[in-house]
């Protein structure tokens, strides 16, 4: 009975043994690589952390919603009341719509931006504002390249 139990014992031995001499060259490909060389060319890689996309408009209009909105609340404003009344009504009317086509011009010409904050792999935090939507997603790695982030 006993060497029942050494025999089985020296077979499950024998097969690990086999199995792990198979294994060993898989076992070194999947190692990680921790070069340091490797490590230090990507000082300009990192992980994006959070996106935030915003429209900003321009600082000033051209003046041709200004203009229409004028005439347009002038002519508005002309129509209610009589003798001073009317005149007050005009001018109102005229200053309201210059500001609600100014207003209106601006919103139009808006343009969207987003802020991404990246925590870079050689330590700290930066912040891209790129134009248009958000082109990359929280976790995301990335490169800056010329100032600029790449995937």
């Amino acid at each position: 009975m006993q060497r029942t139990s050494i025999r089985a014992t020296a077979r499950a031995a024998l097969v690990a043994a086999v199995f792990a001499a198979a294994a060993a060259p898989f076992a070194a490909q999947a190692a990680p690589d921790h070069n340091p060389r490797a490590e230090a060319e990507c000082r300009n890689c990192g992980t994006v952390v959070s996106n935030h996309t915003y429209k900003r408009e321009p600082e000033r209009a051209s003046g041709v919603g200004g203009v229409g909105g004028a005439v347009v609340g002038g002519l508005l404003g002309n129509q209610v009341g009589s003798g001073r009344g009317r005149t007050l009504a005009t001018v109102a009317g005229a200053m309201g719509g210059a500001y609600a086509g100014n207003r209106i011009e601006r919103n139009m010409k808006a343009e969207t931006y987003t802020d991404v904050r990246v925590k870079m792999a050689a330590g700290g935090y930066r912040t891209f504002t790129e134009k248009g939507a958000a082109r990359f997603r929280n976790g995301e790695h990335v490169r800056v390249l010329d100032g600029r982030l790449v995937r």
